[in-house]
């Protein structure tokens, strides 16, 4: 593909941003659908009856949670 040079800059930005959407996309907490919620001073995403039992991530954004989580789903019990 035969790219003009002064779009070169705007093409590796929208290349990043969909780079970055489909990695986002893989985490688990975005396939499984789950919202965060706040929980005192920082954001939470849980899967399962309570934090005990189940799943969390926390963190200081909701990315950060998300980021969190990914990683709790990754640990062995």
């Amino acid at each position: 593909m035969d790219i003009p040079d002064y779009l070169h800059r705007h093409v590796h930005e929208v290349v990043m941003m969909e780079s970055d959407g489909a990695h986002k996309r893989r985490l688990w907490a975005v396939i499984l659908g789950l919202v965060p919620f706040r929980d005192g001073g920082q954001w939470c995403i849980m899967l399962g009856a309570n934090v005990q039992e189940g799943v969390c991530g926390f963190g200081k954004t909701p990315e950060e949670a998300m980021w969190d989580f990914d990683k709790a789903m990754s640990k062995p019990l």
